[in-house]
């Protein structure tokens, strides 16, 4: 018996392929962006939807030419309705849906999934606005030489914390580049065992052991956590949470929750696609934040950049 697989909402979120493990290195996922249908079809079906051709194109495994796309495609074409739609919406957005994908059972790879885009896009933004964290005391009182030294053990000192880590390498990447107090933490205890699974091609060394994974819910992070944390990086963690219902406030419990756990000015990167603009400017308030970077004209899902004040 076929079960129902879950239609995905139409926003731009990136697919992945299987990654690749060879010597240890590892090869990035190819991405691809959910993209309207082409012209020909919608010129052929009036009534297609961004949804249902993702869903056919999923279906196919992305190995179809234009013209074995084409055929029996009408089977596809299909109009939700506004029940569907938010039904869609709802399932994304629970815990079930992905303690499945991590399962293994899910739309998504379950080894390896780099959600929007990778390390390369966050990283020149994590440098600027990280580098305005910087100790200079360090550089004036003559603990080290130069700046350059102080950003090398600037990075090592910096907390960093990745809520709803899934299974994205982001967790390796911030630590092949240095950044040593890692903490990330999902809600779905799959996620955290493929985590564990990717650490173990790094290296075993104490500084491997300090990094902590946790099974949290954002919107309720630990007491002892206030004020523990100088970055936090988020991708796609808000849009899972606005995605798991019509209740706006589960959003707005975890944004309190980040500000809670931030130190004040500190950073919060956002790797957002779904959130409505309008409801991110209600929730980031300007009271409690200061916005550095608006990712909303971002080609890709936007980047954004808070300070907590």
């Amino acid at each position: 018996m076929m079960t129902r697989q879950p239609t995905l909402p139409a926003f731009a979120i990136a697919t992945a392929t299987s990654s690749i493990l060879n010597n240890g290195n590892r090869l990035r996922p190819a991405l691809m962006l959910m993209t309207s249908p082409p012209l020909h079809l919608r010129n052929k079906y009036p009534t297609i939807t961004t949804n249902a051709y993702h869903r056919h194109r999923r279906l196919h495994q992305f190995t179809t030419s234009n013209s074995e796309f084409d055929k029996d495609y009408s089977k596809y074409i299909t109009s939700p309705s506004d029940d569907e739609d938010t039904d869609a919406k709802s399932e994304f957005g629970t815990k079930i849906y992905w303690d499945a994908m991590y399962d293994g059972m899910g739309d998504f790879d379950a080894e390896e999934y780099s959600w929007y885009y990778g390390y390369e896009v966050i990283r020149p933004h994590l440098q600027e606005y990280s580098g305005k964290l910087l100790l200079l005391s360090d550089v004036t009182s003559g603990a080290v030489e130069d700046e350059s030294a102080a950003s090398s053990k600037h990075k090592s000192q910096l907390s960093i914390l990745l809520p709803g880590c899934g299974n994205d390498p982001l967790l390796l990447d911030l630590y092949n580049d240095g950044y040593r107090k890692l903490t990330a933490f999902d809600y779905s205890l799959g996620a955290i065992e493929r985590q564990r699974e990717l650490l173990e091609y790094l290296p075993a060394t104490s500084e491997k052991r300090d990094i902590e994974l946790r099974v949290e819910d954002a919107r309720a992070l630990p007491t002892e956590w206030t004020n523990s944390f100088d970055i936090i990086i988020e991708k796609g963690a808000l849009d899972a949470i606005y995605l798991s219902g019509n209740d706006e406030r589960n959003l707005e419990k975890a944004i309190a929750e980040f500000e809670r756990v931030l130190r004040p000015g500190g950073i919060c990167i956002s790797c957002s696609g779904v959130v409505p603009e309008q409801l991110r400017r209600e929730t980031f308030r300007t009271t409690e934040w200061v916005w550095l970077r608006d990712g909303s004209d971002d080609l890709r899902a936007g980047c954004f950049v808070f300070r907590k004040r």
